[in-house]
C-alpha cells in the first residue's frame, strides 16, 4: 500500500512505568509504524539488556526526540512516542514534533494506557519491567496531569 495515501498518525503516550505504555506502542504502531522511547538508549545490545544511568536522561530524552523527528519527515505513516510524559512540561518538547506532523497530513493523538492498573502504584511496581522504585513512582503519580489534549500542548508556556 503506497504510504502517500495512508492515514497517517503520531501518537504521544503518556503513563506510568508499567502501565502497559508499550504494549499500546507496539500495539498502535503495528507493522508499519515505528515507536520512540528514550529507554531505547539505555538497551546496551541487541538483547535489549537495560542499564539506566540518571546522568544521561536528557540526552536520551534529546536523542529520541531527534529520531523521531526524522521519522516524520521521512513520512513514516505511524510514529509514536513511548514516554512517561507525566506533566506538560515534559511533553511541550514535543510541540515541534506536533506541528511538523499536523503540517504534513499526521493525525496527532494523545494516548494513555486503558490497563486497570495504570494509576495504581502497587501494581505498577510489580508490573514495571526497569525497576522504578515505589516512591518514585508515588512522585510519578502525584504530578501526573490528566486529562492533556494536544491543544494543551501547543498553547502551553
Amino acid at each position: 500500500m503506497e504510504t502517500s495515501r495512508m492515514k497517517k498518525h503520531f501518537y504521544i503516550l503518556r503513563g506510568l512505568p508499567g502501565s502497559g505504555k508499550s504494549t499500546k506502542a507496539k500495539n498502535l504502531a503495528g507493522e508499519l509504524g515505528q515507536v520512540f522511547s528514550a529507554d531505547d538508549y539505555f538497551c546496551i545490545n541487541e538483547e535489549g539488556e537495560y542499564r539506566f544511568d540518571g546522568d544521561q536522561l536528557g540526552l536520551a530524552h534529546q536523542w529520541n526526540q531527534r529520531r523521531s523527528l526524522e521519522a516524520i519527515k521521512a513520512n513514516i505513516p505511524i510514529v509514536v512516542i513511548d514516554n512517561t510524559n507525566t506533566t506538560l512540561r515534559e511533553i511541550k518538547s514535543y510541540i515541534p514534533h506536533i506541528k511538523l506532523a499536523q503540517k504534513m497530513g499526521y493525525e496527532v493523538s494523545i494516548q494513555e494506557p486503558d490497563t486497570e492498573w495504570a494509576m495504581d502504584v502497587e501494581e505498577l511496581f510489580k508490573r514495571g519491567t526497569h525497576n522504578v522504585p515505589e516512591e518514585h513512582l508515588k512522585k510519578m503519580l502525584n504530578r501526573y496531569v490528566k486529562g492533556v489534549t494536544v491543544e494543551d500542548i501547543l498553547v502551553s508556556k
